[in-house]
């Protein structure tokens, strides 16, 4: 036995790498389908805050679907999507409107919450921010102060 073949220790710790990595692929497979759901959940959100910080308007638009809503407050009502619009090009875009140090918190299956502080022309107030996504897309808006 003091005579082992050059090769046995490599083969040995292949074979070893291989058992491991079969032990259990559902749970792998499983790991990366929720990073990819939670990429997906804040790809817009994150991409609204960089493109609020950035003062780029028509990137900051193209992150709501068509029929996003907007509300302040956790019980306030919803605006329609026409006065969600003009809400975003008044109080976001026209005001620079903006998140500073934002921190995102994934809730749910498609909620974003993002705090730090909000800084827009004239007002500024600690961010606690509801978003819920849908498609890609910022469907709500929820300001809860």
């Amino acid at each position: 036995m003091k005579f082992l073949h050059p090769l046995l220790p490599a083969i040995l710790f292949s074979l070893t790498l291989q058992a491991c990595a079969q032990e259990n692929p559902k749970t792998i497979q499983t790991n990366t389908s929720s990073e990819m759901h939670n990429e997906t959940i804040l790809e817009p959100v994150q991409n609204l805050i960089e493109a609020m910080a950035s003062e780029n308007a028509e990137l900051i638009r193209a992150q709501f679907a068509p029929t996003a809503t907007q509300a302040y407050g956790a019980d306030g009502s919803m605006k329609s999507p026409d006065e969600t619009k003009k809400w975003i090009e008044s109080d976001i875009i026209n005001r620079k409107g903006k998140v500073l140090n934002p921190k995102y918190t994934i809730e749910g299956e498609n909620e974003v919450v993002v705090t730090g502080q909000y800084e827009s022309i004239g007002y500024t107030n600690k961010a606690n921010f509801l978003f819920t996504v849908e498609n890609g897309q910022i469907t709500s808006w929820r300001m809860r102060y």
